[in-house]
Protein backbone atom coordinates (compact mmCIF):
# COMPACT_ATOMS: atom_id res chain seq x y z
CA UNK A 1 0.00 0.00 0.00
CA UNK A 2 2.71 2.09 1.12
CA UNK A 3 4.70 2.43 -2.70
CA UNK A 4 0.86 3.03 -4.41
CA UNK A 5 0.95 6.46 -2.09
CA UNK A 6 4.34 7.09 -2.99
CA UNK A 7 3.50 6.44 -6.87
CA UNK A 8 0.58 8.19 -6.92
CA UNK A 9 2.68 11.58 -4.84
CA UNK A 10 5.03 10.79 -7.58
CA UNK A 11 2.78 10.94 -10.63
CA UNK A 12 0.80 13.91 -9.38
CA UNK A 13 4.01 15.72 -8.31
CA UNK A 14 5.11 15.25 -12.25
CA UNK A 15 1.56 16.22 -13.45
CA UNK A 16 1.77 19.73 -11.46
CA UNK A 17 5.77 20.26 -12.67
CA UNK A 18 5.17 19.23 -15.88
CA UNK A 19 1.45 18.77 -17.69
CA UNK A 20 2.08 18.05 -21.01
CA UNK A 21 3.96 15.07 -20.78
CA UNK A 22 2.41 13.23 -17.73
CA UNK A 23 -1.41 14.38 -18.49
CA UNK A 24 -3.36 12.52 -15.75
CA UNK A 25 -3.97 13.50 -12.03
CA UNK A 26 -3.16 9.71 -10.77
CA UNK A 27 -1.43 6.55 -12.16
CA UNK A 28 -3.53 4.16 -13.89
CA UNK A 29 -5.78 1.53 -11.95
CA UNK A 30 -4.59 -2.24 -11.93
CA UNK A 31 -8.45 -2.79 -13.61
CA UNK A 32 -7.12 -0.54 -16.57
CA UNK A 33 -3.45 -2.22 -16.74
CA UNK A 34 -5.20 -5.71 -16.80
CA UNK A 35 -7.54 -4.39 -19.65
CA UNK A 36 -4.39 -3.17 -21.90
CA UNK A 37 -2.25 -6.02 -21.39
CA UNK A 38 -5.64 -8.48 -22.68
CA UNK A 39 -6.48 -6.15 -25.33
CA UNK A 40 -2.88 -5.44 -26.71
CA UNK A 41 -2.60 -9.48 -26.82
CA UNK A 42 0.83 -9.75 -24.47
CA UNK A 43 0.48 -13.42 -23.42
CA UNK A 44 1.48 -14.65 -26.64
CA UNK A 45 4.26 -12.04 -27.90
CA UNK A 46 7.43 -12.03 -28.28
CA UNK A 47 8.58 -8.86 -28.00
CA UNK A 48 6.28 -5.87 -26.59
CA UNK A 49 7.28 -2.29 -26.69
CA UNK A 50 5.72 -0.10 -23.83
CA UNK A 51 5.35 3.37 -24.66
CA UNK A 52 5.29 6.07 -21.33
CA UNK A 53 5.62 3.33 -18.06
CA UNK A 54 5.57 6.44 -16.42
CA UNK A 55 5.56 4.82 -12.66
CA UNK A 56 5.41 1.40 -14.18
CA UNK A 57 1.63 0.40 -13.59
CA UNK A 58 1.51 -1.26 -16.57
CA UNK A 59 5.17 -2.53 -16.83
CA UNK A 60 4.99 -4.94 -13.68
CA UNK A 61 1.83 -6.74 -15.49
CA UNK A 62 3.20 -6.97 -18.54
CA UNK A 63 6.31 -9.06 -17.11
CA UNK A 64 4.43 -10.88 -15.17
CA UNK A 65 2.42 -11.62 -18.29
CA UNK A 66 5.22 -12.45 -20.47
CA UNK A 67 6.02 -15.56 -21.92
CA UNK A 68 9.15 -17.03 -21.02
CA UNK A 69 11.19 -16.51 -23.85
CA UNK A 70 9.40 -12.51 -24.62
CA UNK A 71 11.32 -9.57 -24.60
CA UNK A 72 10.23 -6.29 -22.67
CA UNK A 73 11.73 -2.92 -23.68
CA UNK A 74 10.06 0.04 -22.37
CA UNK A 75 10.46 4.17 -24.00
CA UNK A 76 10.25 6.84 -21.13
CA UNK A 77 10.96 10.38 -21.74
CA UNK A 78 11.30 11.65 -18.35
CA UNK A 79 14.71 10.58 -17.32
CA UNK A 80 14.18 10.63 -14.05
CA UNK A 81 11.05 8.14 -13.85
CA UNK A 82 13.55 5.88 -16.23
CA UNK A 83 16.13 5.39 -13.20
CA UNK A 84 13.28 5.10 -11.33
CA UNK A 85 12.15 2.15 -13.13
CA UNK A 86 15.33 0.59 -13.41
CA UNK A 87 15.53 1.02 -9.83
CA UNK A 88 12.38 -0.74 -9.19
CA UNK A 89 12.44 -3.04 -12.09
CA UNK A 90 15.93 -4.21 -13.19
CA UNK A 91 14.97 -7.17 -14.81
CA UNK A 92 13.13 -4.84 -17.51
CA UNK A 93 14.58 -2.84 -20.00
CA UNK A 94 14.40 0.64 -19.40
CA UNK A 95 15.15 3.21 -22.29
CA UNK A 96 14.92 7.08 -21.69
CA UNK A 97 14.24 8.74 -24.60
CA UNK A 98 11.48 10.00 -27.17
CA UNK A 99 8.42 7.26 -28.98
CA UNK A 100 9.63 9.36 -31.85
CA UNK A 101 12.82 7.88 -31.76
CA UNK A 102 11.28 4.15 -31.66
CA UNK A 103 13.35 3.02 -34.56
CA UNK A 104 16.35 4.55 -33.99
CA UNK A 105 16.44 2.58 -30.07
CA UNK A 106 15.33 -0.39 -31.49
CA UNK A 107 18.33 -0.63 -33.97
CA UNK A 108 20.41 0.76 -31.07
CA UNK A 109 19.56 -2.63 -29.36
CA UNK A 110 18.90 -4.90 -32.45
CA UNK A 111 15.54 -5.30 -31.45
CA UNK A 112 12.78 -6.83 -34.34
CA UNK A 113 9.18 -5.17 -35.14
CA UNK A 114 7.33 -5.40 -32.06
CA UNK A 115 4.56 -8.20 -31.75
CA UNK A 116 2.64 -5.79 -29.62
CA UNK A 117 2.77 -2.15 -28.54
CA UNK A 118 1.46 -0.98 -24.97
CA UNK A 119 1.14 2.62 -24.67
CA UNK A 120 0.79 4.97 -21.59
CA UNK A 121 1.48 8.02 -23.67
CA UNK A 122 -0.59 11.29 -22.71
CA UNK A 123 -1.76 11.89 -26.51
CA UNK A 124 -4.13 14.96 -25.14
CA UNK A 125 -1.28 16.80 -23.90
CA UNK A 126 0.61 16.10 -27.52
CA UNK A 127 0.14 18.71 -30.49
CA UNK A 128 -1.26 17.18 -33.80
CA UNK A 129 2.73 17.23 -35.16
CA UNK A 130 4.07 15.15 -32.29
CA UNK A 131 1.00 12.59 -32.41
CA UNK A 132 1.73 11.56 -35.93
CA UNK A 133 4.91 11.31 -35.64
CA UNK A 134 4.32 9.12 -32.78
CA UNK A 135 1.95 7.11 -34.57
CA UNK A 136 4.19 6.62 -37.59
CA UNK A 137 6.65 5.55 -35.71
CA UNK A 138 4.91 2.96 -33.76
CA UNK A 139 2.90 1.79 -37.15
CA UNK A 140 6.70 1.39 -38.47
CA UNK A 141 7.79 -0.73 -35.12
CA UNK A 142 4.72 -2.97 -35.17
CA UNK A 143 4.79 -6.52 -36.89
CA UNK A 144 1.99 -7.05 -39.49
CA UNK A 145 -0.67 -8.35 -37.80
CA UNK A 146 0.75 -7.09 -34.41
CA UNK A 147 -1.37 -4.86 -32.16
CA UNK A 148 -1.44 -1.48 -30.71
CA UNK A 149 -3.15 -0.88 -27.13
CA UNK A 150 -3.53 2.80 -25.78
CA UNK A 151 -6.36 4.35 -23.53
CA UNK A 152 -7.86 7.18 -23.42
CA UNK A 153 -10.37 9.31 -20.85
CA UNK A 154 -14.40 8.35 -21.10
CA UNK A 155 -14.62 11.94 -20.50
CA UNK A 156 -13.12 13.35 -22.95
CA UNK A 157 -14.74 11.34 -26.10
CA UNK A 158 -16.90 13.93 -27.06
CA UNK A 159 -14.01 16.75 -27.73
CA UNK A 160 -12.83 17.47 -30.98
CA UNK A 161 -9.28 16.46 -30.30
CA UNK A 162 -10.55 12.86 -29.30
CA UNK A 163 -12.32 12.62 -32.52
CA UNK A 164 -9.47 13.61 -33.90
CA UNK A 165 -7.39 11.17 -32.30
CA UNK A 166 -9.60 8.24 -33.18
CA UNK A 167 -9.29 9.29 -36.94
CA UNK A 168 -5.75 9.45 -36.94
CA UNK A 169 -5.55 5.70 -35.50
CA UNK A 170 -7.77 4.75 -38.01
CA UNK A 171 -6.08 6.57 -40.61
CA UNK A 172 -2.42 4.37 -39.47
CA UNK A 173 -4.20 0.61 -38.07
CA UNK A 174 -6.63 -1.48 -40.26
CA UNK A 175 -8.37 -2.13 -37.24
CA UNK A 176 -9.76 0.03 -34.55
CA UNK A 177 -11.74 -1.42 -31.64
CA UNK A 178 -12.71 -0.44 -28.20
CA UNK A 179 -13.17 -2.43 -24.84
CA UNK A 180 -15.78 -1.51 -22.49
CA UNK A 181 -15.20 1.56 -20.04
CA UNK A 182 -13.20 0.36 -16.96
CA UNK A 183 -15.18 2.51 -14.39
CA UNK A 184 -12.18 1.64 -11.45
CA UNK A 185 -9.89 3.87 -12.63
CA UNK A 186 -9.35 7.96 -12.03
CA UNK A 187 -10.86 9.05 -14.21
CA UNK A 188 -12.55 6.27 -16.13
CA UNK A 189 -11.02 5.20 -19.58
CA UNK A 190 -11.36 2.46 -22.30
CA UNK A 191 -8.52 1.04 -24.19
CA UNK A 192 -8.27 1.32 -28.04
CA UNK A 193 -6.87 -1.71 -29.52
CA UNK A 194 -5.68 -1.70 -33.09
CA UNK A 195 -4.33 -4.03 -35.62
CA UNK A 196 -1.47 -3.27 -38.25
Amino acid sequence: MLHVIRNSALFFGKFISSPKSIGAIAPSSAALARRMVEAGGVKNASFVLELGPGTGAFTKLIAANLKTDAQLLAIEADPHLAVMLRKKMPDVRIVAGSAEHIDRILKSYRLPQADCIISGLPWAAFDAGLQDRILNAAHDALCPGGTFATFAYIHALPLPQAKRFRQKLESAFSRVQRTPVVWNNLPPAFVYFCTK
